[in-house]
């Protein structure tokens, strides 16, 4: 019997340790404070806040909040800045002191939060932040998460890929952790994290207050298999924002598939090119955001940035 204990409390000591080890706080890999946040931006304007911190700088490490796609274009939402309050420092970081937090209003059932969290070289994945409702009767509920390893193009809503997939806010600022359990979301320059709201989320007053958004992770083991890709193509879109020419620059010459697609996700146009530097006319477009995925015709291999029609 003192046997059997002994191997239980051994298994149980063993458990207990894994999971203070994957859930350790690694290396500040991406960091969103929002203090120098200070819009209102208003639909068909969308917000795209990159991160106050990061230690990836190509892709960009950006916060955007947009319609979902399929969502109206008569869907009438904003987000602004609210001063932090007295418990604004939940996650905060890099001795970064209390300041406004990103407030998305009501409605935003139609809303989404898409967070590009390149994790090149790095794995044991861990997004944390601050949630705070405006209100118990008209904040919204619930957080409701999904991640993709394709910058967006398809999405995961259930697995065992995240350590949890709903939470929700409180009365002043509340700590999520998230750890990122799926193996393709490691050293992966395409991963995205989207957070969409649940239960009072629908009517014209209420909002969520997110701050201290950060992505934390270690060092990949290169050695151990996980495939660098740093020789993956790449690409630089110029000028951005853009009046009448887009220029895409590549590093691999190579035929590609260009779509265009505007801020809720519509197919705008769609063509095969070739070379190194390809030029793209944007006249007939409308003011306002796009994203522009590029597909190499020969790997699959497919890359989605954003620009901007002045």
């Amino acid at each position: 019997m003192r046997k059997n204990l002994c191997a239980v409390l051994l298994c149980f000591s063993a458990i207990l340790s894994f999971n203070v080890n994957s859930n350790a706080q690694g290396t500040l890999i991406h960091y969103w404070n929002f203090n120098s946040f200070t819009s209102v931006i208003t639909l068909p304007a969308t917000a795209d806040l990159s991160a106050d911190y990061t230690r990836i700088s190509s892709p960009t490490a950006a916060l955007l909040y947009v319609p979902q796609p399929g969502t109206s274009s008569a869907f009438s939402d904003y987000c602004d800045d609210v001063a932090g309050d007295a418990t604004d420092t939940v996650n905060d970081r890099l001795g970064a002191p209390a300041g406004n937090a990103f407030r998305a209003r009501n409605p935003s059932d139609s809303m989404e939060i898409l967070l590009y969290m390149p994790t090149t070289n790095y794995t044991n994945l861990q997004i944390k932040y601050g949630c705070e409702l405006s209100s118990y009767t008209s904040g919204d509920s619930v957080n409701v998460f999904a991640y993709s390893v394709d910058s967006g193009a398809t999405w995961i809503t259930s697995g065992s890929g995240l350590s949890e997939w709903v939470d929700s806010g409180a009365l002043g600022f509340k700590l999520i952790s998230i750890h990122v359990n799926d193996p393709l979301a490691s050293d992966n320059r395409k991963f995205v994290f989207k957070i969409t709201t649940a239960g009072r989320n629908s009517s014209t007053s209420g909002n969520n207050r997110y701050d201290n958004i950060t992505l934390d992770g270690d060092t990949a083991n290169i050695a151990e298999g996980i495939k660098p890709i740093t020789l993956a193509p790449s690409y630089t879109l110029y000028p951005n924002p853009v009046m009448n020419t887009l220029n895409i620059k590549a590093n691999l010459e190579s035929d590609k598939t260009i779509i265009v697609c505007d801020a809720v996700g519509q197919k705008i146009s769609e063509e095969t090119v070739n070379g190194s530097l390809v030029s793209m006319s944007t006249a007939n477009l409308s003011a306002g955001m796009y994203f522009i995925s590029i597909r190499e015709n020969s790997t699959g291999n497919l890359t989605t940035m954003k620009f901007t029609r002045q």
